[in-house]
């Protein structure tokens, strides 16, 4: 193609036809100008899909990471709703009349104490992290970009207030073990240590442990409750994205 271009090129000057040749010369030019807008447009549009496809991947990644945190947190706030349900009426019994004796105050001690808790959510960051270790949070539209990146803030606070405040009820349960036995298997042994115990301070005690615990599930669900709502907007937000 080179070759039959130069070769015309010649003809037209050997020939003397100047005008021909300047005119055929622009053509030319032209032509090859074209060409180049021409490559430069698929190669746009190469990059272009290969940018829309990656964002696709992560939109879907991004999904089933949030689907599946709303199936953890849901259960998570539901079992400490339950828990805290418990502790709400502990406090009336344990006022009560109907509470006095000491051995009346460790049977309840027995049977609500060291329950555990589950205030600790494990939220799958793994696409959002490599989306912002790539840079490839670009992709994404500015809308949808900052609700996750909120989202994101919302998970990291919950988890810090929440893992601070359980490790203070765990050092605060662990001080109530060294003082009240908790029940063993062997019976005898758990009465004679209960037998050498002032009673009469555990009903301050289990007060104060069970108000530690009810506020640490209480500070739970508030902020987990936060990141529940931003996520299930989120996901509005991807669905959309599909429509």
């Amino acid at each position: 193609m080179i070759k039959f271009f130069r070769k015309t090129r010649q003809n037209l000057l050997t020939e003397g036809k100047t005008e021909k040749y300047l005119k055929y010369a622009i053509g030319e030019i032209l032509l090859v100008v074209i060409g180049i807008i021409i490559a430069l447009q698929l190669n746009n549009w190469n990059e272009t899909r290969k940018k829309q496809n990656l964002k696709n991947e992560y939109l879907v990644s991004l999904k089933n990471d949030y689907r599946k945190d709303t199936v953890q947190l849901s259960d998570r706030i539901y079992q400490n709703k339950k828990r805290l349900k418990v502790l709400m009426h502990i406090y009336p019994d344990s006022l009560s009349t109907s509470v006095t004796k000491p051995e009346e105050f460790i049977s309840l001690f027995k049977n609500k104490f060291g329950k555990g808790l589950r205030v600790i959510n494990t939220y799958n960051t793994n696409s959002f992290n490599l989306l912002i270790s790539s840079g490839n949070i670009d992709l994404l539209d500015k809308q949808f970009r900052e609700s996750i990146m909120e989202l994101n803030r919302l998970q990291v606070f919950e988890n810090q207030v929440s893992l601070g405040n359980r490790d203070y009820f765990f050092r605060f349960m662990s001080n109530y073990f060294l003082k009240y036995p908790a029940d063993t298997p062997f019976n005898s042994i758990n009465q004679i240590l209960w037998n050498g115990i002032e009673t009469n301070e555990l009903p301050k005690d289990l007060m104060a442990y069970f108000g530690q615990e009810r506020y640490t599930i209480e500070r739970y669900l508030e902020l987990s409750r936060d990141v529940l709502l931003q996520t299930e907007l989120v996901l509005k937000l991807l669905e959309d994205l599909e429509n």
